[in-house]
């Protein structure tokens, strides 16, 4: 019986660790290719607009409005601060619309023709935190209710 359950141990052990195995072994394959990219400055071609983030989509930011400072400050000068951390040049952000389209919901800015209250929701005031001279989008992840009209 000893040998039986050494035995399934040293199976077990092996289906475990095969797939670490096997990616280490594609990874050293992968990275033994090259690349070669010519750079020339008298020629046309693509341009760097800049970096961007998202947020929406699952409240991937809900929580960082409840962040203690300087705690938050600090993830935000990373997030936002012109020539600082990732110096985000773009923010798009969800439109909320009161329903639960993806993993969080987000509360609408409007409810009515005159009910416009821009502080529901994380978004809008992730917006007001971002730099003033950063670009905002906003993506609408649901659809108007139908038949209502604002």
């Amino acid at each position: 019986m000893k040998y039986r359950s050494g035995r399934l141990a040293a199976v077990a052990a092996l289906t475990l660790l095969a797939p670490a195995l096997i990616a280490v072994g594609a990874t050293a394959a992968w990275g033994a290719t090259t690349t070669s990219i010519t750079v020339d400055g008298t020629k046309g071609g693509r341009t760097f607009d800049g970096v961007g983030a998202i947020s929406g989509g699952g409240g991937n930011s809900r929580l960082l409005v409840d962040y203690p400072e300087p705690q938050r400050g600090q993830i935000l000068d990373y997030l936002f601060k012109p020539g600082y951390g990732a110096a985000v040049q773009i923010l798009k952000v969800e439109v909320g619309g009161d329903t639960n389209s993806t993993d969080g919901a987000e509360p609408s800015h409007m409810h009515a023709r005159t009910d416009l209250n821009c502080d529901r929701g994380y978004e809008w005031w992730l917006m007001e935190q971002a730099s003033s001279s950063l670009g905002t989008q906003g993506l609408a992840s649901t659809a108007p209710y139908p038949g209502r009209r604002l």
